[in-house]
C-alpha cells in the first residue's frame, strides 16, 4: 500500500487562541442523560453482535467495500487541509461539545446528520461521498480534524443505537503520540483500515504530534432486533428535533 504525501504541504492553522464556554445544558438535555443508562442497558441485549467496545468492521454493512478507496478520498482532503483556517472547530458550532471542544483545535468538516446535509461540502468530496452512499444506516458523516498537541479528555456518547467508525486519510509521520483509549485499552489508527466503536463506552483521544490528524467519521445504525429498531427510530427523532442537532444545522448551513 503506498504511503501518503509527507505533511510538509499542510499549512498551519493560523487562528488565534480561542476558548469556548459549554452554555447551561436544558432540562430535556439532563433528562436524556439520566435516562441514558438504563435505556443503554436495554439496546446492548437487543445487539445482534454483543456489546464489546470495540466491534469488528466486517460486522457493518459497507465498510470493508470502500475501504480500498481511502487514498482517493485522502486525495479530496488534502487540499481542504490547505485553507482548514475556513474549517469551524466542532466547539463553535455545537454548544454540547464544548466540554471536550473547548478550543480551535478540533475542527469538523460536515457532510451531513440526522437527514440534513451541506450540499457545498458534500460537491467539494465527490469520492468520500460516493464511498458514505455505498454504506447503509448512515447517521452522522463528517471529517474530523485534530490539529497538533491536541488533546480530547476522556468522555462517552449518547446511545449505542450508532456505532462510531473512523476511517484514517491523513495520520502524523513524526513518531510522537497519535492513539485513541477506548475503554481504558490503548488503539492506534492505521491508514485505510476502519476503527468501530461503542462510543458509550469512556474514550479519549490524543495527537501530541507536530502533525494533523484526519479521519472519517461515521456513525453508522447498529443491527439490532425489532425492538432494538423501534426504541433506536425513537430516539433518532428526538435527536433530530433537539438543540443538539438544530445547533450545527444553522451553524453550517445544512439542508434536508
Amino acid at each position: 500500500m503506498s504511503q501518503p504525501p509527507r505533511q510538509r504541504g499542510v499549512a498551519p492553522d493560523p487562528q488565534a487562541a480561542e476558548t469556548y464556554i459549554r452554555p447551561k445544558q436544558k432540562r430535556i438535555i439532563k433528562l436524556g442523560k439520566r435516562l441514558r443508562d438504563p435505556v443503554n442497558g436495554f439496546l446492548a441485549r437487543q445487539s445482534r453482535f454483543g456489546d464489546s467496545p470495540v466491534i469488528d468492521p466486517v460486522l457493518v454493512p459497507g465498510l470493508i467495500d470502500v475501504a480500498d478507496q481511502w487514498e482517493a478520498m485522502r486525495d479530496e482532503v488534502l487540499p481542504l487541509m490547505q485553507e482548514r483556517e475556513n474549517i469551524p472547530p466542532l466547539g463553535k458550532i455545537s454548544p454540547d461539545h464544548r466540554r471536550i471542544a473547548s478550543s480551535p483545535a478540533w475542527k469538523s468538516f460536515f457532510f451531513s446528520g440526522y437527514g440534513y446535509h451541506s450540499h457545498t461540502n458534500q460537491q467539494r468530496c465527490p469520492a468520500i461521498m460516493q464511498a458514505i452512499n455505498r454504506i447503509p444506516g448512515v447517521i452522522v458523516a463528517f471529517l474530523s480534524i485534530m490539529e497538533p498537541d491536541t488533546h480530547v479528555p476522556r468522555h462517552r456518547g449518547l446511545t449505542k443505537s450508532w456505532l462510531n467508525c473512523h476511517l484514517p486519510l491523513i495520520l502524523p509521520t513524526d513518531g510522537k503520540r497519535c492513539e485513541i483509549a477506548i475503554n481504558d485499552e490503548l488503539h492506534q489508527w492505521r491508514e485505510g483500515q476502519w476503527l468501530v466503536f461503542d462510543e458509550t463506552y469512556p474514550h479519549e483521544v490524543w495527537n501530541m504530534s507536530s502533525q494533523p490528524r484526519v479521519v472519517l467519521m461515521l456513525q453508522v445504525k447498529r443491527d439490532m432486533r425489532l425492538m432494538g429498531r423501534v426504541v433506536s427510530k425513537l430516539l433518532y427523532h428526538a435527536i433530530r428535533r433537539s438543540s443538539f442537532v438544530g445547533d450545527v444545522r444553522k451553524a453550517i448551513g445544512a439542508q434536508v
